[in-house]
Order: structure tokens, then C-alpha cells, then sequence
């Protein structure tokens, strides 16, 4: 009687233990996939990240192109006006702006 209830032991923790390498492989399994899984959504957002950050890039040069196009434009129209003042007249601006800068 003895024997049988060693033997029906035995045969359990058998049983057990094939239950257990089976959980094991299906657990392997599972986290190969939650691996790939996660590898494949962390290159997607690297992928968003980068055109993000490419499309940010491109538009603030379009916005520094056309500020700095602006100043250019500015600065020329500028220079156009100064070129057309008679020497008196320059000379009274400059003499006007030289007495702001000097003191007394």
C-alpha cells in the first residue's frame, strides 16, 4: 500500500514537473514575443521622433530664411533712403547723432 502511495507521489511530481517545462516554454514564448513586439514599437516611435524632429528643423529654417529676408530687405531699403540725402543733410544726422552719444 505503501509502495502505491509512493508511486502515485512520484507520478504526480512527474506530472508536475511537466506542467512546470511547459508553463516555462509557453512563458519563453510569450516574452520572445512581448520582445519583438516592444523592439518594433520602439523603432516606430524612433521613426516618428526623427520626422518630427526633421520637419521642426525645416520649418524653423523657412522661418529664419524669411526673418533674415525681411532684415535684408529692411537694411536695403534703408541704405537706398541714405544714398539719396544730400551731404548737408547727412552731415546734420550725423552731427545730431554724434551729440547723443557725446556727453555735454
Amino acid at each position: 500500500m505503501e509502495r502505491d502511495i509512493l508511486s502515485q507521489v512520484i507520478e504526480a511530481e512527474k506530472e508536475i514537473q511537466q506542467c512546470l517545462e511547459l508553463e516555462k516554454i509557453k512563458v519563453r514564448g510569450w516574452l520572445e514575443r512581448v520582445k519583438k513586439e516592444s523592439e518594433e514599437e520602439f523603432i516606430q516611435e524612433d521613426k516618428r521622433i526623427r520626422e518630427s524632429l526633421e520637419k521642426s528643423v525645416a520649418e524653423a529654417t523657412k522661418e529664419a530664411e524669411a526673418e533674415a529676408a525681411g532684415i535684408v530687405s529692411k537694411a536695403t531699403t534703408t541704405a537706398e533712403r541714405l544714398e539719396q540725402l544730400k551731404p548737408d543733410t547727412l552731415s546734420k544726422i550725423i552731427t545730431k547723432q554724434i551729440e547723443k552719444i557725446l556727453p555735454g
